[in-house]
């Protein structure tokens, strides 16, 4: 049987960060119970799949609103409706919440990972943000996640924030080298236009070359602290990538529930509808919360397929691509690989083609070429 990574979205948060375009909207208890009521009949609809869903991932919104009893009845109700066999159980947590009774309540309900949402160790690039929770909260929080059994615990930072120092990337790798987490992701903030974050962009812009050498040297600090650059965001110690990510880089099967979700199961891909309320009265009123459907051809799964694998250290193999699609990309993109490759944007060898590392960060520019 197939295996397949299960997304669930949770579409609260406290306060709305001025710089997120998820879709998500203030904590309210009667909402919160008609989005659990909806997951469970949604999840009903796919219980006939022959799919095994081994990796869960709880994002959102925060989803560390939720009680330890939230989760397990979360997990109970995926586990009655489809075939569930989790390696891997990620749930994103905010660090301003520290209740050890909750963090070992969800280790109890069957969460394995958790991805910390720091973004920085500076406050005021916290302020900046929007965050609540300070520097010296995020170190108690993680202290605790260790203390209350967890061992792949995963630290999210954001660089490129207007105002922020010139030694963020020496200050994220001293926290790091002292608090070992298990996994690292370095994201650089950009796409908020049209958000109220936009402003704060404009108004102090961030130096472009700046942002790009604090990245690379945040990637050589973790490369000496024994991480491995696997994804073009993504750093993790040996054996510690996370399982349900490399699912969408390895253009595998995964399912998405709760509004905004998406899914790809075969040559079909989704998003449900974004906004709460419509997608709950679609699910009462037996309807389709989905939006717009994508059935994707042989050629159009092969190009994405190169794209999101190219994503990785890995990067393609095209045997592989060919055995899935019936497409043998060298000979349909001959012209474009031969090209990038003679410009020192791909790596060829025996059956795998890969970005060159010191390409990563500007990888648009390969990704633009299979579209």
């Amino acid at each position: 049987m197939e295996t397949a990574g299960l997304y669930i979205h949770f579409p609260f948060c406290r306060s709305k960060c001025p710089y997120c375009h998820f879709a998500s909207g203030r904590w309210d208890e009667a909402k919160a119970r008609a989005w659990r009521d909806g997951i469970a009949r949604e999840a009903g609809l796919y219980g006939g799949l022959d799919l095994k869903f081994d990796s869960l991932y709880l994002g959102g919104g925060t989803p560390s609103l939720l009680s330890a009893d939230d989760v397990a009845g979360l997990a109970g109700i995926l586990k009655a409706a489809l075939r569930t066999e989790f390696r891997e159980f990620t749930l994103e947590a905010n660090p301003g919440r520290l209740d050890p009774l909750v963090l070992r309540g969800w280790k109890t309900a069957g969460v394995t990972r958790l991805s910390l949402g720091v973004q920085s160790f500076d406050d005021r690039v916290l302020k900046i943000l929007g965050r609540e929770h300070s520097s010296a909260e995020s170190i108690r929080f993680y202290q605790a996640c260790r203390e209350a059994g967890f061992d792949n615990v995963n630290l999210d930072f954001m660089i490129g924030v207007p105002g922020e120092g010139a030694g963020r990337a020496a200050e994220i790798l001293e926290r790091i080298g002292r608090l070992a987490p298990d996994h690292v992701s370095v994201y650089i903030l950009e796409e908020v236009e049209g958000l109220p974050f936009d402003a704060v962009m404009r108004g102090n812009p961030p130096d472009d070359d700046a942002v790009a050498a604090a990245f690379e040297e945040i990637g050589r600090g973790l490369a000496r602290l024994g991480y491995e650059h696997y994804e073009i965001s993504n750093f993790c110690r040996p054996g510690r990538p996370c399982l349900h990510n490399l699912k969408y880089w390895r253009y595998e099967p995964f399912l998405g529930l709760g509004p905004s979700a998406c899914s790809h199961l075969g040559n079909s891909r989704w998003c449900n509808r974004a906004d709460l309320d419509r997608w709950e009265r679609a699910l009462a009123d037996d309807d389709d919360p989905k939006d717009e459907v994508l059935s994707l051809d042989p050629g159009r799964q092969a190009a994405e397929a190169v794209i999101f694998g190219l994503r990785l250290k890995e990067g393609i193999r095209p045997s592989d691509i060919r055995e899935r699609f019936g497409i043998d990309i060298l000979e349909r993109y001959r012209e474009t690989i031969g090209e990038l490759a003679g410009e020192g944007w791909l790596k060829l060898e025996v059956d795998r083609i890969s970005i060159s590392e010191e390409r990563r960060l500007l990888s648009n520019r390969v990704f633009s070429a299979f579209v």
